[in-house]
């Protein structure tokens, strides 16, 4: 009896150990492994550069000290992650491009806007489109309304103007001449386009990522809009607000602010450099 008891108290013993075994290696499971999180810094800091970076620089970068950042960094040239140029600069290798054209090929800018949207127009209180660039022009292809209605002739597959357009201001800011000169020249030849003025327009909005138009598409309703970039940044799709409130064409506008957040956060999601502070 008394070797049962002893048994019995045994295999209490044990689950109680295997118990905290388990609860560790959970805990471990969680906290993810260290030197994985310190190798992802070289390659955040990698990311971030213009190019090829020297051994000296990148282990600043990525605030580690020379010695360290060179045995990840001999681990991950052996991968194809990082290779090593004639100079002994660092940069991206042959598998970090496989990696990244798979994540690209994975992600839908349309679908990510869209599933944000809801958000956008609960916070602000302005009903939001989403528009992409067909050969037509700006074509709003999604319609988030507020709880705010209002009477409009636009909607889905509607196309937007792009010289009067807040939608088409960014468009046209944001994607190469020769995707958007036969579509604006197009418009030119049906009503007069003042050059100057839009090309003004541009500039202001390839440094502010906004551009607004008060009653120049519909009477009474004020824009705000902004890009959502991709990898090359170039504008996938382009989210904006309108509403009867003129306040909202101006850039010290909170809904403006909101906007372009959202649209900085989507654009990051989708490979888009670090977006400095206009």
């Amino acid at each position: 009896m008394e070797r049962a008891c002893a048994s019995a108290a045994d295999r209490r013993i044990l689950s109680i150990r295997q118990f905290v075994g388990i609860s560790a290696m959970r805990k471990r499971e969680r906290r993810g492994i260290q030197s994985v999180d310190t190798g992802i810094r070289l390659l955040e800091a990698l990311g971030r550069a213009d190019g090829p970076l020297a051994l000296k620089d990148l282990s600043a970068q990525a605030e580690l000290d020379p010695s360290s950042a060179h045995r990840y960094l001999a681990s991950f040239v052996r991968s194809g992650l990082v290779r090593q140029d004639a100079d002994s600069r660092y940069d991206f290798g042959p598998l970090a491009l496989h990696i990244g054209l798979a994540a690209v090929r994975r992600i839908d800018p349309v679908q990510l806007a869209e599933q944000a949207l809801p958000q956008l127009v609960a916070q602000t209180g302005y009903t939001a489109l989403l528009s992409v660039w067909s050969n037509r022009g700006p074509t709003v292809i999604h319609w988030q309304r507020s709880r705010n209605p209002f009477v409009t002739n636009l909607g889905l597959g509607s196309v937007l103007p792009i010289a009067r357009s807040s939608t088409g201001t960014i468009f046209v800011a944001f994607l190469p001449p020769e995707v958007t000169s036969e579509a604006l020249a197009a418009e030119a030849r049906r009503e007069a386009i003042d050059r100057e003025a839009f090309a003004r327009a541009v500039e202001r909005a390839k440094k502010a990522r906004l551009a607004f138009v008060d009653s120049s598409v519909i009477p009474g309703l004020a824009a705000a809009a902004s890009p959502v970039l991709n990898w090359a940044g170039e504008a996938a799709c382009v989210v904006t607000l309108i509403g009867p409130d003129h306040e909202l064409a101006k850039p010290s506008h909170p809904a403006a602010a909101a906007l372009r957040r959202l649209c900085e956060r989507l654009s990051k999601d989708l490979g888009a450099r670090e977006l400095k502070a206009a």
